[in-house]
Parts: C-alpha cells; sequence; structure tokens
C-alpha cells in the first residue's frame, strides 16, 4: 500500500481505528443524551464519510493513519449508540430478537470486505474498498429523515410528551400507542409511584416525572451512585468479556493462524473466519427465545472452551485440517451467542435515562480490550507457538463465572424487572451480611 514503510508505523495504522473507536463511543453518550439518538447516528455519518474520502486519497502512511481515526471515532459512535436505541424502540419480548439484528449487520459487513479481497487486492483496489462506507453513510442521511424514529424514551426524558407519542404511532400504529405505552410506564413510572401494571400515567405527567429525574442528577453522576454502580460494573465485564475471550485474536490474525495451520492463501483463512461468524448470528435471536440470554451465553462459553482446547490440540499435533475446524468453530459458538448478545444485555442493564452514557463508557472499555488484544496477541503468539490460545482458555473460565454469578437473565423482562433484580441481590448480599455480623 505505502511503500517503505516500518512494522511500527503499519501497527499504528491498524490500531488508530481502535483508538478513534474508542473516542467515539466515549464521546457519544453526552451527545445523544443532549441531541438525540437520530440527529447523533446522522453526525455519525459526517465522520464516516470523511474518514472514507482521507483513507481513499491518502498519498502516505500518516494520512492513512489519519483517515482510520475518522473511520473508527464512526465506528465507535455506531456501537454506543445503535443497541441502547434498539432497546429504546423495542417491546421487551422483541428487545433481544432486533438487538441481534446489530451484530448480523457488522458480520455481514466483515464477510462483505473479506470477499472484496479477492477482487480488490491490486495496488490501487484497496482504495476502493475504503471509499465504500462513502454510499452507506450518504445512503443513511438521505433516507434517514424520512425513515428513521427517535427514541420515544430519549423524548421523555426531555419533556418532550407529544412528539414521543408521535415515534410511538409511526413505529407502531396509533391503535397499539396504548399498548406501548404500557411498557414504557412499567420500566419507568409505576414502580417508583407504587401503583400496579394495568395504571396507564398519561404521556405529559409520564415525561414530566422522566425529565424531572434526568434535571435532578446528572446522567454520569448517578452511573456512579449506589443505585446504579453494580449495573455500570456488570456491564462493563459484560463488553470486556466480549473482547477478552479471544475471539478478536482469530479475526485480526486469522491469516496467520490459519498458515500456521498449513493454509497457504491466508485470504481463504479470512473468509472462513467471517463466513462461519454471519451463519450462526442468523440463528442468535431464535436460540435466545428458546433458552435465555444469560444461558445461551453461559453455553456459548462453554463452545469456546472446548473449541480452543481442540484448536491448541490439533497445533500441538500438527494436524491442520481440525485446527481450521476447531478455529471455526470457536467462531461458531461466539458468533450464536456472546457476539450478538453482549451488545443488547449491556443496554438493558441500565436505566433509560443513563443508558446512553452506560453503553458510551461500557463500549469504551469494550474498544479498549479490543486494542490490548490487537497489541498483545502477537507477543503471545510469539512466546507460547501453539499455544497461544491458553491465555484465552483462562479469560473463557473467568467470563463463564463472572456471567454465572453477576449477570441476570434479561431476555423478555421490562427494564424495571431488570433493576428490580438488581435490587434483589442487592437485599440479599445485605441480608446475608447481617445475619453473618450477628452470628
Amino acid at each position: 500500500m505505502f511503500p517503505g514503510h516500518t512494522k511500527t508505523e503499519w501497527t499504528i495504522a491498524v490500531s488508530s481505528w481502535i483508538v478513534g473507536g474508542m473516542i467515539g463511543s466515549l464521546l457519544t453518550g453526552r451527545v445523544s443524551n443532549k441531541f438525540g439518538r437520530k440527529p447523533t447516528m446522522m453526525a455519525n455519518c459526517i465522520f464516516m464519510i470523511v474518514g472514507a474520502i482521507v483513507q481513499a486519497t491518502s498519498s502516505t502512511i500518516t494520512i492513512f493513519t489519519i483517515g482510520r481515526v475518522f473511520a473508527g471515532i464512526a465506528a465507535g459512535g455506531s456501537t454506543a449508540v445503535i443497541p441502547g436505541f434498539i432497546g429504546e424502540i423495542c417491546p421487551p419480548h422483541l428487545r433481544s430478537k432486533l438487538g441481534v439484528c446489530f451484530q448480523i449487520s457488522i458480520t455481514l459487513g466483515h464477510l462483505l470486505v473479506a470477499i472484496t479481497f479477492f477482487f480488490a487486492s491490486t495496488s490501487s483496489g484497496w482504495r476502493y474498498i475504503a471509499a465504500f462506507p462513502i454510499v452507506l453513510a450518504f445512503l443513511f442521511l438521505v433516507l434517514a429523515p424520512f425513515v428513521l424514529v427517535e427514541s420515544p424514551a430519549w423524548l421523555l426524558t426531555v419533556g418532550q410528551p407529544v412528539l414521543a407519542e408521535m415515534e410511538l404511532a409511526r413505529l407502531y400504529g396509533p391503535e397499539n400507542v396504548f399498548l406501548t405505552k404500557k411498557w414504557m410506564v412499567q420500566d419507568e413510572v409505576a414502580p417508583r409511584v407504587g401503583m400496579g401494571s394495568e395504571y396507564i400515567m398519561p404521556m405529559q405527567d409520564l415525561a414530566m416525572s422522566m425529565s424531572k429525574d434526568v434535571r435532578k442528577q446528572r446522567n454520569f453522576t448517578k452511573l456512579f451512585s449506589p443505585a446504579i454502580i453494580r449495573q455500570l460494573l456488570v456491564a462493563i465485564g459484560v463488553a470486556g468479556a466480549q473482547q477478552l475471550t479471544g475471539v478478536n485474536a482469530v479475526f485480526f490474525y486469522s491469516s496467520g493462524i490459519f498458515k500456521q495451520a498449513g493454509l497457504a492463501d491466508g485470504r481463504i483463512g479470512v473468509l472462513l473466519v467471517n463466513f462461519v461468524n454471519v451463519l450462526p448470528t442468523l440463528f442468535c435471536g431464535l436460540l435466545s427465545a428458546r433458552l435465555g440470554n444469560r444461558k445461551l451465553i453461559l453455553f456459548g462459553f462453554v463452545g469456546m472452551f472446548l473449541s480452543a482446547v481442540g484448536m491448541t490440540a490439533a497445533l500441538v499435533g500438527h494436524v491442520p485440517t481440525l485446527a481450521i475446524v476447531f478455529t471455526a468453530l470457536y467462531v461458531t459458538t461466539f458468533g450464536s451467542s456472546l457476539g450478538p448478545l453482549a451488545w443488547g444485555v449491556m443496554a438493558d442493564l441500565f436505566p433509560d435515562d443513563v443508558r446512553a452514557m452506560g453503553c458510551s463508557i461500557c463500549v469504551g472499555c469494550s474498544w479498549l480490550c479490543s486494542l490490548a488484544v490487537g497489541v498483545g496477541y502477537p507477543y503471545i503468539a510469539a512466546a507460547f507457538g501453539n499455544y497461544s490460545f491458553v491465555p484465552f482458555l483462562c479469560t473463557v473460565t473467568m467470563a463463564f463465572l463472572f456471567v454465572h454469578s453477576f449477570v441476570p437473565e434479561t431476555y423478555g423482562k421490562t427494564i424495571q424487572e431488570i433493576q428490580d433484580e438488581f435490587i434483589a441481590r442487592k437485599s440479599r448480599k445485605s441480608c446475608s451480611s447481617q445475619i453473618a455480623v450477628l452470628g
């Protein structure tokens, strides 16, 4: 791409996208809280266009790196705002199924890029790949004003009940606004006013109640309050588990891993990994409906652990075919569980008034963990050789124990039901502590 560049310069160029992702994710929460989810997503497209133009027209690796930062900001902003937005516009029973669509779009994007490697591997072909996001961003900017809705939950937090009701009517039809208000009220108001789920507060009163709470305490400060800090830490743990269990090592270095296993053309390895990541993601929503999010994630960890053991044994035993099969199984179990579900679970753990800031912090931590894996794995591979996935056996085990101990079931539950479970766990812990002291 850029003759004469050093290995360090290329490492910085590759990692700059992740750095941009961290910046974008951490900034998005405050921006979307102030201006709304819809304008934030549209503004994000500007960064996408700028990043694509700079990369596609770059003449030096330094300029290319700057373009990667802008593209990363767009990617980070998307991962921070979209999962929460999906959760805010969906009823509880559809939240997980539709939340999986976000991961499906990511996996399809990765697959399309992997396919283009076979057709755009010329000296200038990569520029067309880098420029393609311009088309996607332009289409979004053209269609969003007419197709995309604003989050009704955000409109209520800023005291816009009429607009919130209009957006609910656009989403579900005027005849279903009453039903959608019912689950929104259950999430936000009924538990605080001591009324049952049959009580439906008028939209104007609902907006006043929610916006008053937002004014009372800054969103960022509330995240670290005793009432929310546990949810924040659990969500950060889920974000870390998604990145630190090793799947990014496969995606970042799949060509090298498959060459180590005996596959000559690294592009085939990249294509295979991305292909097996798409298929299970398509069925993840159906699996979560049968098993629930928590149980499916735990099963995914078991599958990843066994696949990593098989991959290591195959590499040590110099059986390249088995190494490729177990690598594919590793990605498949991730793609059918933790990969798509982590985004929605993180968003579901937060109440509406702090969701944007909470997701922003969690996704920022996710990008940081991704950077750690991207930078650290080559050193792990050099030090451990064929045993390079043994450290990930440890992280998968710790992630399993963490989810089993601290992550509640979120499938089909309202946001308030999830918050009630955290309150109940905290109460049980307090009671146990008091009993221990008295004993």
